[in-house]
């Protein structure tokens, strides 16, 4: 059955009205269709950067702390669209993980020239045998390091 309603227009509502009843959902229940409208509004609302706090890049863990913690709050207050907030947190991820590998990329450099220091002067007839470091002895003495 059609909804019994007419419109502003003079034409009649062509949705299908609610089972056991004469009107469809919006004419049902009054003031309905203009709250769906403004949750629709609200979710497509275009977010002014003009408001956001200005942050320049994150060097560090702690200033991308920083950006996330400030970025919740304007989350919150309605000043920053979810959607960037996401994109945000999706590179903050990335990010942390660069900082990680450009930390460990110079002590594996430190650690294979040691290496490789310890290998020359293993393969040279300087000193006595005694005197020169062991394999292993290389080893023992980096894994005291935290990596």
């Amino acid at each position: 059955m059609q909804c019994q309603m007419e419109k502003r227009n003079g034409i009649q509502c062509g949705a299908r009205a609610r089972s056991g009843r004469k009107y469809c959902a919006f004419h049902s229940e009054p003031g309905r269709a203009a709250e769906l409208g403004s949750k629709g509004g609200r979710r497509r609302a275009v977010y002014s950067p003009d408001s956001l706090k200005e942050f320049a890049a994150p060097k560090s863990a702690g200033d991308l702390r920083d950006l996330l913690a400030q970025s919740i709050i304007e989350i919150r207050a309605g000043k920053l669209d979810p959607k960037l907030a996401n994109s945000i947190s999706y590179l903050g991820a990335g990010f942390l993980r660069a900082l990680e590998v450009a930390d460990i990329e110079p002590r594996i450099e430190e650690l294979e020239r040691e290496l490789e220091t310890a290998r020359q002067v293993a393969a040279t007839d300087g000193p006595e045998a005694s005197e020169q470091p062991q394999p292993g002895e290389v080893y023992k003495r980096l894994a005291g390091r935290t990596i």
